[in-house]
């Protein structure tokens, strides 16, 4: 089984375990996104990120085009709270 099968496969399991008004709340939300056209702009996979610079918890800024001097980059974005 590869990646994409797996994660589709840990998605409905998820999915599953969920009340129903949660699942439905997460529905909406993703018609939300869809019916701005914000999922549109989504880099495609294997497209490029742009260059960028982020400030990290300590309020030091890390350059992408630096860090990738270095070797491979992976980026992580948490969703926060809700």
């Amino acid at each position: 089984m590869g990646l994409n099968e797996k994660l589709r496969a840990m998605k409905e399991a998820s999915r599953g375990k969920l009340p129903p008004e949660i699942r439905r709340i997460m529905a909406d939300a993703l018609q939300s996104v869809e019916a701005t056209g914000q999922h549109l702009l989504a880099l495609k996979p294997g497209t490029a990120a742009p260059a960028f610079s982020l400030e990290d918890q300590t309020g030091r800024y890390w350059s992408s085009a630096k860090l990738l001097m270095e070797g491979p980059l992976v980026v992580n974005f948490y969703r926060g709270s809700w």
